[in-house]
């Protein structure tokens, strides 16, 4: 899929980050309700390869939400003014973000990948606090903090997970 841009427009920082997926719990259903009846649901930990598709999907929903609300910014004409990027970064950008982050930790990391998934998500993490301490910066560009965990996602085999700045 590729992105459109509007000649002109720096849209880059608003654009292309992480995902708006809740993933559904699954609820395990019995016979009698009786103590010897409990037979709890337990799944397999995803592979990475089912891993990566899943975080993939919950990063293009993010992104997409988050372009789409760039790109009324833009349409207005000139740049984006200081308080509706402001606007859009603490109302949109962040609990999309947020909600990303809460749906790839759901999904857990594939068996020994720990500390890769979990680093991506604290740079996320990271990344959301500082949009929230100013979100007026990202009129000059990317959290660096969103930028690492765009090259850790990446290396970790992500093709959709990060801030993307084409």
């Amino acid at each position: 899929m590729t992105r459109r841009r509007l000649p002109g427009c720096d849209s880059g920082p608003l654009l292309g980050v992480l995902t708006v997926f809740v993933l559904a719990v699954l609820a395990g259903c019995g016979g009698d309700d009786g103590p010897d009846d409990f037979s709890p649901v337990v799944t397999e930990p995803l592979s990475k390869v089912e891993f990566l598709r899943e975080a993939d999907r919950i990063c293009f929903a993010t992104e997409s939400r988050i372009e789409a609300a760039a790109d009324d910014l833009v349409t207005a004409g000139g740049g984006p003014e200081p308080r509706e990027v402001e606007r859009v970064a603490l109302g949109i950008v962040v609990p999309a973000l947020e909600s990303e982050v809460r749906a790839i930790r759901a999904l857990g990391a594939p068996e020994g990948d720990d500390r890769e998934v979990g680093a991506i998500l604290a740079a996320t993490e990271a990344g959301i606090a500082s949009i929230e301490d100013d979100p007026r910066a990202l009129l000059d560009g990317v959290p660096p903090q969103l930028s690492r965990a765009q090259r850790l996602a990446e290396a970790y085999g992500s093709a959709q997970c990060g801030f993307r700045t084409r």
